[in-house]
């Protein structure tokens, strides 16, 4: 009886662990964000960009994203438009990436930024 209560612990926690990863690498592949475009620049502000981009490197329950985000520009409404972006972590460590827009539709864009490059 012992063992069994031991099997079915032991089954139950390995598909909680399972689930958890499953769900952890979906929410760690996304990559894409769409914002409104400020109508008087024709972008997306570069702030508005770098909050997005630390929300996606960021842990749900582990808060162990970045710091900060800088980026170097604006974000253009233009199919293909890049800007360069930097995570800032604690240990002084800074990662580069990419961002470019992959969608413009009315009003908003969405970019996608690639891993951040060691």
């Amino acid at each position: 009886m012992r063992n069994l209560r031991a099997v079915g612990l032991l089954l139950a926690g390995t598909a909680l662990l399972a689930g958890s990863f499953t769900a952890g690498s979906r929410w760690l592949t996304d990559r894409d964000a769409t914002s409104e475009v400020d109508g008087t620049s024709d972008a997306v502000p570069r702030d508005e960009i770098a909050h997005s981009i630390s929300g996606h490197l960021s842990l749900p329950v582990i808060p162990r994203g970045p710091r900060s985000v800088d980026c170097a520009k604006d974000l253009r409404a233009v199919m293909g438009a890049r800007t360069h972006c930097t995570a800032h972590y604690l240990r002084g460590t800074d990662r580069d990436m990419t961002v470019r827009v992959v969608r413009v539709r009315g009003g908003e864009i969405t970019y996608v930024h690639d891993a951040p490059h060691r």
